[in-house]
């Protein structure tokens, strides 16, 4: 099977090469800088279409020629997400491929209404116009936050820390209950290959959409797994009631507007953490166990706390 990775430079792009060579797949990579890629990646890959940009139409298509299945891996800034994934499934349409796994490793957004959170309507706008307009069906893979994310203004208690203590966040006593879920990259490269072979309908062109996890854990867990892996305590801080987080993100949204979003994603994402809007039921996770153990959530952390600048 000859599998394209569109933005094969990027950080989960080079896992999924990786795994993917391992599970002997051929792989075609798609990129801007082709130096970005290590030697064992780029020595073992069928070949590597140089793009200009996501608009390159002729290296779009010169990409897609003759492959199996497409793997959008850009990075999640909304134009890639909306104007780079789109281009990308037309130009898999004029090939005749069917099998196209969407750049979706993020929170289950099937639950929002567009305008909940202002990142996630570009893959809201996508998945609606390519339901409306295109022969493929595409794969979505929900992942939770990566695990990159866990103590960032983005993670799960927007952590404050200092070489004192840590101070995790939270609004009313029902946000320390939600569960939030969370990927390493290294775990949502294996699983989403997995999906790619073994996923039910995936091989047929029948698209669907995957929930994996590497775990699911409250702010509490989070905040006390940072402490033993760091050695640093940690204090929980409510910051208010739910009504007076919600009252924030709409004054924000009034003063900055849309074009400024990022300006006041965490305080969106604290929202929706705290409410629980992304919490997994059991039921709705694949069967990963059956491809690789989860990293637990303190390797994660160690991990995530070794990659800083000492």
């Amino acid at each position: 099977m000859l599998v394209l990775i569109a933005g094969i430079t990027g950080s989960l792009g080079q896992r999924l090469a990786k795994t993917a060579q391992d599970h002997g797949l051929h792989v075609r990579g798609l990129g801007r800088s082709p130096e970005k890629l290590p030697d064992t990646i780029t020595q073992s890959l069928e070949s590597f279409v140089q793009s200009s940009s996501h608009d390159d139409i002729p290296a779009l298509d010169r990409a897609v020629a003759g492959v199996d299945s497409v793997i959008c891996a850009y990075s999640p800034t909304d134009i890639l997400s909306l104007d780079g994934c789109l281009l990308l499934l037309r130009a898999a349409e004029r090939a005749g491929i069917k099998v196209f796994i969407s750049s979706s490793w993020n929170n289950d957004w099937t639950r929002l209404k567009f305008g909940d959170f202002e990142h996630y309507d570009t893959c809201i706008a996508f998945e609606n116009h390519v339901a409306l307009t295109s022969s493929i069906r595409p794969v979505y893979i929900f992942t939770g936050d990566f695990s990159d994310l866990l103590i960032t203004p983005y993670g799960p208690g927007a952590p404050t820390l200092t070489a004192e203590k840590a101070v995790f966040h939270y609004w009313d006593e029902e946000g320390l209950r939600k569960r939030q879920p969370w990927t390493t990259q290294d775990d949502a490269a294996v699983y989403t290959i997995d999906i790619l072979l073994n996923g039910d309908g995936v091989q047929e062109g029948c698209g669907g959409f995957f929930t994996i996890a590497s775990g699911r854990n409250t702010i509490v867990e989070i905040a006390e797994a940072y402490s033993r892996v760091t050695g640093i305590p940690h204090e929980l801080e409510c910051k208010g009631s739910l009504s007076d987080l919600a009252e924030a993100v709409a004054e924000s949204r009034r003063r900055l507007g849309r074009s400024r979003s990022w300006e006041y994603a965490p305080l969106v994402t604290e929202f929706l953490v705290n409410t629980g809007a992304f919490e997994v039921p059991d039921d709705q996770l694949y069967n990963i166990v059956q491809v690789k153990a989860p990293t637990t959530l303190d390797d994660a952390m160690q991990a995530l706390i070794s990659s800083y600048p000492a």
